[in-house]
């Protein structure tokens, strides 16, 4: 069964700003990393995936992530883990999928006292908006030890780990028939004529279709071992939230563009 690895939140060139609304929210969040590419991130750990704020300085543009210039800032891609990124590729190629070319990606990390390593990982993409709502790639970390790491899995607000994607899509029975190729899964549950589960180990991506609301990418669920660290923390930063049936959602889309919820997890 396919395992999440992370979930990446386009900044664009406003890094800083979405940075400071994590960090509002209780999140321990990583130094700066720059990629080889371009790009520069913050990651956001949890005990088995992350959470990935990816963006590019102001004036200038990445080389190889288009999609973080034409893309408005917000959950932007899902990322899957793989063993090996070129047997996944030619996996997904006989899958009848567009592939991208693997890149060798690393990124300096800063381990204190004048310290660095590269973290380094390959990655390879499906073509740009076969997967509606997200783009989806699989990744190989080559150093998975640089990146999760204890120091960093520790959130003031209990937060733990990823547990759901809810993604808003025009064509229901098309969307579910792809991402069921792209993770590779025989089985799908209906919850009614309007929405899917795909289910993967530890995480589920909902799909949904609602007129009501623009397509594409709608909300992360996060699970906490604690609601009630997450609403004083946002009580004291002045967050604006609904608390119903042991779920906190956040007002967090004109910061960063999309909705974040928080679930009470045993």
């Amino acid at each position: 069964m396919s395992h999440i690895d992370h979930i990446v939140i386009n900044t664009s060139d406003r890094i800083d700003q979405v940075l400071a609304c994590f960090e509002s929210m209780g999140f321990t969040v990583t130094p700066r990393g720059y990629h080889s590419s371009g790009t520069i991130n913050h990651t956001i750990v949890f005990n088995d995936n992350y959470l990935e704020l990816l963006g590019y300085p102001t004036g200038k543009l990445p080389e190889h992530s288009s999609e973080l210039i034409r893309r408005p800032i917000g959950l932007v891609a899902t990322v899957l883990k793989t063993d090996d990124a070129e047997q996944m590729q030619n996996s997904l190629m006989l899958h009848g999928f567009n592939m991208s070319p693997v890149l060798n990606l690393s990124r300096p990390l800063d381990l204190g006292n004048g310290e660095s390593m590269d973290v380094k990982f390959r990655v390879t993409t499906l073509e740009c908006e076969v997967t509606p709502g997200t783009f989806l790639y699989y990744c190989q970390h080559l150093t998975p030890e640089l990146v999760w790491r204890s120091q960093w899995q520790t959130h003031a607000n209990g937060c733990v780990t990823m547990v759901r994607l809810i993604i808003n899509v025009n064509d229901l029975k098309a969307a579910v028939e792809t991402y069921q190729r792209a993770v590779d899964i025989s089985e799908v549950k209906s919850i009614d004529k309007n929405r899917c589960i795909i289910r993967l180990f530890n995480f589920e991506i909902i799909l949904t279709t609602d007129v009501n609301n623009p397509w594409g990418t709608q909300t992360l669920v996060l699970g906490t071992d604690s609601l009630e660290k997450v609403e004083a923390i946002f009580l004291q930063s002045g967050i604006n939230y609904l608390k119903e049936d042991q779920r906190i959602f956040a007002d967090t889309r004109a910061c960063i563009g999309c909705a974040i919820e928080f679930e009470s997890i045993d």
